[in-house]
């Protein structure tokens, strides 16, 4: 769910930075236009970026210590926050986000800066809390991070991404509280805003889902028709991914291991993905010896599946149990398993 900006002060390079300064500047600004280079069609993402991310982080980290006076310190750091690597295990991401924040905090009381460069830092780290969810397994915490997007939206009313953000919260509120995620949305479906009015309105209609049946048919990526009618009596988990995004990689190996252990009891997995590159999707699929059927149509944040089912965030894993009934759209990759084992050991039939 990582975004990209664009450099907060280049215009004051010529004129505000000198000797060693501009030379280590020059460096920063080079890795981060290396980053914003496209990967050739059929090659992953992820990998493609890696090194690149990885260099640009310690190139902006480095920079930011060395020169936090100099006019360019807020964009080295908002490239720090970017750039920094969410693929380690649940407590050294937790870690991460704690000094990240605490360093942002810092920063900005040291060196207050205009309200739209602290938008853009406050919300990319706030994008980096959100691209590790996985780290929410209670409703308090799901609640806090809800909380934590309105206090940002309070303090900050013109993000890049204000809608989003709105819908993003409504579903941490779905979790943390049922009822109190189904008032905000209605809340918000009245906005004169059309667009948070018509994003909450579909959102609505998603958090109904749960409780009921689902009805969805596809044609997958091989040509064969896809219908959760014929998977009558099987737990269903359907995966919204994409092969360029690095929290979809990082679960998949849990998502691989629950399939192998489950699949002979009665487990089916569908894929939703987001590429638009087909040949990069199906490269990573056969590397990683993915078997479940795909639903592609390249429309990447525009699958027709997506915007139907109001998917603002991935990965997002639906559960199915054996009567058909959505379970949740919400999955905790870390419950994966246990919730899983439960639902494949109940009767078809209630």
């Amino acid at each position: 769910m990582r975004r990209r900006y664009l450099l907060l002060a280049l215009t004051g390079f010529a004129i505000n930075c000198f000797g060693q300064d501009a030379s280590d500047w020059a460096k920063v600004a080079a890795l981060e236009k290396l980053r914003e280079e496209k990967p050739p069609a059929g090659e992953n993402a992820v990998e493609f970026y890696a090194d690149r991310k990885k260099a640009l982080h310690d190139a902006a980290a480095d920079f930011l210590a060395k020169h936090p006076e100099d006019p360019n310190a807020a964009s080295a750091l908002l490239w720090k926050i970017d750039n920094s690597d969410f693929s380690g295990p649940a407590d050294q991401r937790t870690a991460l986000l704690a000094n990240l924040s605490a360093a942002t905090d810092s920063f900005l009381k040291a060196h207050p800066e205009p309200a739209a460069t602290e938008t853009q830092i406050r919300e990319t780290l706030l994008y980096c809390y959100l691209d590790n969810d996985d780290l929410i397994h209670t409703p308090q915490q799901a609640g806090d991070l809800a909380a934590k997007i309105g206090q940002f939206l309070a303090d900050f009313p013109q993000p890049e991404n204000r809608v989003k953000l709105q819908i993003v919260e409504s579903s941490l509120l779905l979790r943390a509280d049922q009822a109190k995620g189904i008032a905000f949305l209605e809340q918000l479906s009245t906005d004169s805003n059309s667009e948070l009015a018509e994003a909450a309105k579909a959102a609505l209609l998603k958090a109904r889902l749960v409780g009921n049946k689902l009805n969805l048919s596809f044609v997958d990526t091989e040509g064969r028709t896809v219908d959760l009618s014929q998977l009558s009596g099987k737990v269903v988990l359907i995966d919204f991914w994409a092969s360029w995004c690095p929290d979809c990689v990082r679960e998949l190996p849990v998502v691989q291991q629950v399939y192998r252990t489950y699949e002979s009891q009665g487990l089916a997995i569908l894929g939703v993905s987001l590429d638009k590159d087909r040949r990069a999707m199906d490269n990573f699929i056969a590397k990683h010896l993915i078997s479940w059927p795909q639903y592609f149509d390249g429309k990447g944040w525009k699958n027709d599946l997506v915007t139907k089912y109001s998917v603002h965030e991935i990965p997002e894993m639906w559960v199915i149990n054996k009567q058909g009934i959505l379970e949740t759209t919400s999955a905790d990759v870390t419950q994966l398993a246990s919730t899983v084992q439960r639902l494949v050991a109940e009767s078809p039939i209630k």
